[in-house]
């Protein structure tokens, strides 16, 4: 058995080792003698996806859920590049993925060989760490070394994807399974140091009498919920939070858009915070970022561990980061530190105003994206899991109050509508949860190979709205004053996704009025889920920016 074929016992054994349970792989024929062995071990809760971007993002699901790392493995050429668009979305979201690609020999690259790319560091940009294993022969202990860097890095000092490029040579299937036994893996364990923040820092806050915390993209985590309500019952604190944010409480503001739409020129003078600390990673909010730009408070603390966001100037303020967990710098403030301010209850009175014209616009209701989204909300079942395609429906999402212990999920790293669905997937296929993803038309077209899937549970529930096209472009300024916009910019269709859904096995509702859609969402969630499902809810494109301009003009 050749040395490179070693390697790959090497690797399955310390990803065993380092706890690395779940391995995503695709078809292909480099790759095949990894896929072999990794199975054989008995080690790996073993995935099978055909289309290496679905891979991608399915296992970027089942990080999400799981909190740990999970490893894929892909074929030579261009397969790999398929995993780009997953491994930078968990780059930005800070997600835990160990990327296997096979490769051909050193000396067959640009060789005119088949399935021969430069795969060597082709992922270092968005990446937090890549290795090349040598296929000839190397100290077993110097493979291991950089197969223990490469693992480790995936969770430390933040977490994110890393890069293991694998080369292989023929014969592939010269496999020696007796090998596993006389391995010495070399298991190397790195330590995180703890951290606390320094006194001067709690001394700052203190003194700051108007105190804003904005929360972006947070997994859910039970732990902090106590920490959270010593720091909302702070008078001087308001926190500012999305439904990704996971962050929800009623003293604090969790409809950012439909709060600040509301602010009169007195109010947004005398509510400028003395400090802002912002904390989690993407703000969908671009009301809450133009803002604070124009604001600009006289510090801006940036909390982040991460060596690659040290310097993330979002709101173009920033005084201060701050490099400790978000649990060490909760953790480490005082209970209240002026027990007389005003500042949070007046943005809450603020926020009762807002909610009252809320209530009072969504008594008449008409059949477009915004109330398809509270009838959506209202009518999901409590535990259900609510993953976010990008564009209109995480937008919509802000618009509307959600429950305290309701799970929300988004790829917000990168924004893109590739991978929502297969992220959604992967995330109901290792949590065990039931999972909705609510979907727009276009990024279900784009992605429907996500249905291609035979790890996908019966629970799995596609929401798409279908408004014939990009609806978002109708919604932010510019676009809808040129005549290429249904063309190009929208992409205008009529397609439907019924024929897609039953080809993949799945159960079809169709929605194109309230009756329709309250019984299709009747029949989903209140009846046995015996496979995967897609609600497929049309609407009219021109009806929905028309309603979502009316209810912004009737908050003011």
């Amino acid at each position: 058995m050749t040395s490179d074929k070693k390697n790959i016992f090497i690797l399955a054994g310390l990803l065993h080792k380092k706890g690395i349970t779940h391995v995503v792989t695709s078809p292909g024929s480099r790759n095949a003698p990894a896929i072999i062995i990794f199975n054989r071990t008995g080690w790996f809760n073993m995935y099978s996806i055909v289309d290496e971007r679905a891979a991608g993002f399915f296992a970027l699901g089942m990080a999400q859920a799981l909190n740990k790392p999970i490893a894929l493995l892909c074929t030579s050429g261009t397969a790999t590049l398929n995993y780009y668009p997953a491994l930078a979305e968990a780059f930005y979201q800070q997600i835990p993925l160990i990327f296997i690609t096979a490769d051909r020999p050193a000396e067959w690259i640009d060789q005119a060989d088949g399935q021969t790319i430069r795969q060597v560091g082709l992922f270092t940009p968005h990446s937090r760490h890549s290795i090349n294993l040598s296929e000839n022969s190397s100290p077993t202990r110097y493979i291991s070394r950089l197969i223990n860097s490469a693992i480790d890095r995936a969770t430390y000092p933040v977490q994110g994807p890393v890069h293991i490029n694998l080369p292989l040579r023929e014969p592939l299937y010269d496999l020696d399974f007796k090998y596993i036994e006389k391995i010495d893996y070399s298991v190397m364990q790195v330590v995180p140091p703890q951290h606390q923040l320094p006194e001067t820092m709690v001394l700052l806050w203190k003194n700051f009498k108007k105190k804003m915390i904005l929360v972006g993209q947070l997994p859910p985590n039970p732990h902090l919920k106590h920490l959270w309500e010593r720091l909302i019952n702070d008078p001087t604190v308001i926190v500012f939070s999305e439904a990704t944010s996971n962050t929800f409480h009623p003293h604090s503001i969790s409809c950012i858009d439909r709060t600040i739409e509301t602010l009169t020129a007195e109010e947004i003078q005398e509510l400028k915070p003395d400090l802002l600390v912002s904390l989690g990673k993407a703000v969908v909010s671009k009301k809450i970022k133009a803002l604070l730009r124009n604001w600009k408070p006289a510090q801006h603390w940036h909390i982040s561990s991460d060596v690659e966001t040290l310097y993330i100037d979002t709101y173009l303020n920033l005084t201060h980061t701050l490099p400790v967990s978000i649990e060490i710098f909760l953790a480490s403030l005082p209970k209240s530190s002026n027990p007389s301010s005003d500042y949070r209850d007046r943005w809450l009175n603020i926020k009762k105003r807002v909610d009252r014209k809320h209530e009072e616009f969504i008594k008449k209701p008409w059949f477009t994206d915004f109330f398809v989204f509270k009838e959506i909300f209202e009518n999901l079942p409590p535990d259900e899991v609510i993953h976010l395609g990008n564009s209109t429906p995480i937008r919509y999402a802000q618009l509307f109050e959600h429950q305290a212990d309701r799970k929300f999920f988004g790829n917000r790293g990168t924004s893109g509508i590739d991978g929502c669905i297969s992220t959604a997937a992967g995330y109901a296929a290792a949590s065990g949860e039931p999972v909705s993803i609510i979907t727009g038309d276009i990024g279900f077209f784009y992605e429907s190979n996500a249905l291609w899937n035979k790890h996908i549970p019966p629970t799995f529930t596609i929401l798409l709205i279908n408004n014939g096209g990009g609806n978002i472009f109708r919604i932010i300024d510019g676009p809808s004053q040129y005549e290429e916009l249904e063309t190009f910019i929208e992409t205008s269709h009529q397609t439907r996704a019924q024929g897609i859904a039953e080809s993949f096995g799945a159960k079809y509702f169709r929605a194109d009025d309230f009756a329709s859609l309250k019984a299709a969402l009747s029949g989903r969630y209140s009846a046995p889920r015996e496979k995967p499902a897609v609600i497929e809810i049309i609407t009219k494109a021109n009806d929905n920016s028309l309603i979502l301009k009316q209810y912004f003009t009737h908050l003011k």
